[in-house]
């Protein structure tokens, strides 16, 4: 797949609730394939963890949640 962002031409980019930065971390939590974004501007922490049929987010520390911008 090409890494250029005309792929994602259709995509919503996602951002910070808090403070509005798109830059964020990626890491894995736990053996349960659950991943942490963290925001870079505020350090804000964002859970995915895959669900049966479902993607479930849960909001951490912090009043800056990943969110659509």
């Amino acid at each position: 797949m090409p890494k250029t962002q005309s792929v994602l031409l259709d995509q919503k980019r996602m951002g910070c609730g808090g403070c509005g930065a798109d830059t964020f971390k990626v890491y894995t939590a736990d053996k349960t394939q659950r991943i942490v974004l963290q925001c870079q501007g505020c350090k804000s922490t964002s859970f995915i963890e895959p669900q049966l049929a479902e993607l479930q987010i849960e909001w951490g520390d912090g009043d800056g949640c990943i969110t659509v911008t």
